[in-house]
């Protein structure tokens, strides 16, 4: 699509006074000899041949088609057009809208490029009858515009009936085709709503956004692996950890048992005889087993257990079975050289007895982990 040209007799420096740092506001370069009208041209493209949204158009005489005459009102379509496209470029369509329709400015009102770009932008809110109707206004003015005329024949053929307007809309749906085929426009500086090759229409490639998003979640994907691993490595060290203790704990008498980072640890026989005196057995098993804790970083819980005797209570353990784990935790302190408070005494319940021989119950379980 041509761009426009600076009006006839204007110097350079009027339209290059609506961009920034020597730029014209649309990015073109100065000293160009075509130009978008100071901002009115495609976004992020200049020059000859370019062909994006809102690109200048210029009529005869040196006067542009919206016409204006004059390096005011050129200036005046630029400073309407610029932000307007920005601000569809990021995404606010309702706030491009505001600003092309609520100027109030009766020369950019009419002028192509305003009419181009609110068809873009009613295009890509899904509005394909207003987006006709701002391209037929630029028709208008310039019947062989060929961003109006693409973009009246696409809405035709997702309007239209037959196999091809079919397959149009199961591929895209007539909104999203609006969508994708203007926000190419806008963002990108490219011809809107055109055929690809072959007649098909063409689907963009992701944006920078989704390549983020896609990137962000691959990541956390791989956080998460890497996490998942490093449970499974230190699950594996515990365990390893616990199978070596339970080879260093065991003795005649003493059966040491792993259940997952842990080592419980069960005695042959019954470590009290009645009531809560050690027999000598016992008195010995847990001297040979604090022994063998000296020096060892680890957590000891004792549980108490007693023998069911008919009309004692069938569950929610006794005093007796914690008064038994506290004295098997004064041996193993003994022994061991570990003060009380490395031990937690609790009485078990008496339906987790560990044995069915009801004199074997008069004794304690020792869990064991290392830290």
């Amino acid at each position: 699509m041509p761009t426009s040209r600076v009006p006839t007799g204007v110097p350079s420096d009027a339209v290059l006074s609506a961009g920034e740092d020597g730029t014209e506001a649309d990015g073109t370069r100065p000293g160009a000899t075509e130009a978008g009208v100071a901002g009115a041209g495609s976004a992020g493209s200049s020059g000859p041949g370019s062909s994006g949204a809102g690109s200048g158009r210029t009529a005869s005489g040196g006067t542009d088609s919206g016409g204006t005459g004059s390096a005011a009102g050129s200036l005046r379509v630029a400073l309407l057009v610029s932000p307007a496209r920005a601000a569809a470029r990021s995404g606010d369509l309702d706030g491009a809208l505001r600003l092309l329709q609520d100027a109030g400015d009766p020369v950019g009102a009419d002028h192509p490029d305003v009419l181009d770009l609110l068809a873009r932008v009613h295009a890509q809110r899904g509005d394909l009858t207003q987006a006709a109707a701002y391209w037929r206004r630029v028709q208008e003015q310039c019947p062989q515009d060929p961003a109006a005329s693409a973009g009246l024949a696409r809405i035709d053929l997702l309007r239209g009936r037959g196999p091809r307007a079919a397959l149009a809309r199961h591929r895209a749906g007539t909104a999203l085709a609006a969508a994708v085929c203007a926000m190419a426009a806008i963002t990108a500086g490219t011809v809107a709503l055109t055929d690809g090759t072959g007649g098909r229409p063409e689907r963009p490639g992701p944006s920078q956004a989704d390549l983020a998003e896609q990137r962000a979640r691959q990541l956390d994907a791989e956080r998460r692996a890497e996490q998942a691993r490093e449970r499974d490595r230190a699950a594996a060290r515990r365990a390893e950890a616990a199978a070596a203790l339970a080879r260093a704990l065991r003795a005649p008498g003493i059966h040491p048992v792993v259940h997952g980072a842990s080592v419980e640890v069960a005695f042959a026989d019954g470590l009290f005889s009645e009531g809560a005196e050690l027999t000598q057995a016992g008195a010995d098993w847990l001297a040979v087993l604090g022994g063998r804790l000296a020096g060892r970083q680890v957590r000891v819980e004792i549980r108490g257990h007693a023998a069911t005797v008919p009309g004692a209570p069938t569950s929610g353990g006794s005093v007796l079975s914690l008064w038994r784990a506290l004295i098997a935790a004064r041996e193993l302190s003994t022994a061991g050289g570990k003060p009380l408070t490395a031990f937690t005494t609790s009485s078990a319940d008496q339906r987790d007895a560990p044995y069915a021989d009801a004199p074997k119950n008069r004794t304690v379980t020792v869990t064991i982990t290392p830290e």
